[in-house]
């Protein structure tokens, strides 16, 4: 019985998420078209302080409400990733930020792109996985790792004396000036 009323709530909750896109979606609507008089207060004040960052802040608005919607209908961790990059950057350009709140802007958008690069790495089946990093490590510290590096760097070194080539060190250079 209450394995049907979790599914019965579940699904009344997915129609109230629908809604709410609808709004936004009429919210976006509204917003494109009181884009326009902006474009053009702006542009008869485009000389005066701020015109600019007005009308950039109505486009960011527009632009934050798209990701909002998208995030609402494909609710995952890249798109809040991305919703929460659009509004860092938005406070960061639009509002007027001290220098301690512009490097803490950057630094937030900055870790917000690590987790979107490294953290949620996809497999071709679009299904998210979060990378082994400690196991990569794990490996890079192990002996076999080592010794194929060793015996890499001396085929190299082996190669390199063949031809009589310099190798990096640069120890042949100064045998020669001797």
């Amino acid at each position: 019985m209450w394995d049907k009323v979790r599914k019965a709530l579940y699904k009344a909750c997915e129609i109230m998420e629908l809604l709410m896109v609808a709004a936004v979606i009429c919210g976006i609507v509204v917003a494109v078209i009181t884009l326009w008089p902006e474009l053009l207060h702006y542009w008869n004040n485009r000389m005066s302080e701020g015109a600019f960052l007005k009308y950039l802040d109505a486009v960011f608005n527009v632009v934050i409400g798209i990701e909002f919607m998208k995030m609402l209908c494909r609710p995952n961790s890249a798109n809040i990733i991305e919703v929460l990059i659009f509004l860092i950057a938005r406070h960061m350009i639009v509002q007027t930020t001290t220098p301690l709140e512009d490097l803490l802007s950057v630094a937030s958008i900055g870790i917000l792109f690590f987790f979107r690069r490294f953290m949620l790495m996809t497999k071709p089946n679009k299904k998210q996985r979060v990378p082994n990093i400690f196991g990569a490590m794990r490996v890079a510290q192990s002996e076999e790792f080592r010794e194929a590096v060793i015996k890499a760097e001396q085929q190299t070194a082996g190669e390199c004396a063949e031809r009589q080539e310099p190798i990096a060190d640069g120890k042949q250079e100064e045998e020669k000036e001797d």
